[in-house]
């Protein structure tokens, strides 16, 4: 899985000028009980609109860990 940083350039339509790619302004890492998710907040270099996306992360239960050492 992609490791997303602050200042990277993804793929995404913004929703206002429907330019392409979108700047990663903050990565927010969320731990669920059984899923990892990364909010990404975006912004559009264009005309400067504001977006996020929720997109899942692999997640590694503890047990698959013991059981891989």
């Amino acid at each position: 899985m992609r490791k997303y940083q602050a200042g990277d350039l993804i793929q995404k339509r913004c929703r206002q000028c429907f330019h392409d790619e979108a700047k990663i302004l903050k990565v927010d890492r969320k731990d669920f009980h059984d899923k990892k998710a990364a909010y990404l907040w975006c912004q559009c270099p264009e005309c400067g609109m504001n977006d996020g996306e929720l997109i899942p992360e692999e997640y590694q239960h503890e047990s698959d860990v013991l059981q891989e050492k």
